[in-house]
């Protein structure tokens, strides 16, 4: 014994002992994994840095879409740059929608449960985005059926990957399928948000029944002593 604390008194192992302990340190780091605020603000950061690349994807597909232009006639190239300038109205809106909502998880109220009310929102914000941008593009898609005619196919830019979300309106009338893709785009944008909320309010509701049940049980175990 009298060894071993003439050990542990030696200047050179104490200072190894203390250059370990300052370089493995780990109370840091799980301060920072049981700090709801700072998981909060990772995946924030995360997410927004997902909406810079996703807008960055939706350009690259605006700027590809106008070689299609030259696939049209006069009134179809009217069409087809309406659809364009449409598109790239509704990309802004819909980055400026995901970064917002993002970055409102840092404001987010501290829990136990960290984790589900950041999935609740992230649900229901892509469920507003696909809502308003099919709402957006509805009418565009609209004119340029009808002023593209026949020539309009589904292979065409990025309309034609628009047309294949919408694909249920009937071909062989130009006027009823413009129609048809106005009335089917507000309809499958506005299911898609009643699903989304809808998925949202009941995870929502399990994690309150959890905690309820977490707190009666708290207070029966309180009783019982």
């Amino acid at each position: 014994m009298e060894l071993w604390e003439k050990i542990k008194s030696n200047a050179v192992v104490q200072k190894v002992v203390d250059f370990f302990c300052k370089y493995t340190n780990v109370k840091p780091v799980l301060e920072f994994l049981q700090s709801s605020k700072s998981i909060q603000k990772t995946i924030s950061i995360i997410l927004r840095v997902f909406t810079a690349l996703f807008g960055l994807v939706l350009l690259i597909v605006w700027i590809v879409s106008w070689r299609y232009i030259n696939h049209f006639k006069f009134f179809g190239g009217v069409g087809y740059l309406i659809w364009q300038l449409a598109f790239l109205f509704a990309g802004i809106i819909t980055i400026k929608i995901l970064y917002q909502r993002f970055a409102e998880i840092v404001d987010l109220p501290e829990s136990e449960y960290m984790i589900t009310p950041i999935i609740a929102r992230v649900m229901v914000t892509f469920g507003e985005v696909f809502f308003i941008f099919l709402a957006v593009m509805s009418v565009p898609a609209m004119l340029a059926i009808w002023l593209a005619g026949s020539s309009l196919s589904y292979g065409t830019g990025s309309i034609g990957m628009f047309l294949s979300i919408v694909s249920f309106f009937n071909p062989g009338s130009i006027f009823m399928a413009g129609i048809a893709v106005l009335i089917t785009s507000w309809v499958i944008g506005f299911l898609v948000l009643i699903l989304a909320r809808l998925t949202t309010e009941t995870v929502l509701a399990l994690v309150s029944i959890a905690k309820d049940a977490s707190i009666i049980r708290t207070k029966v175990s309180a009783k019982k002593k």
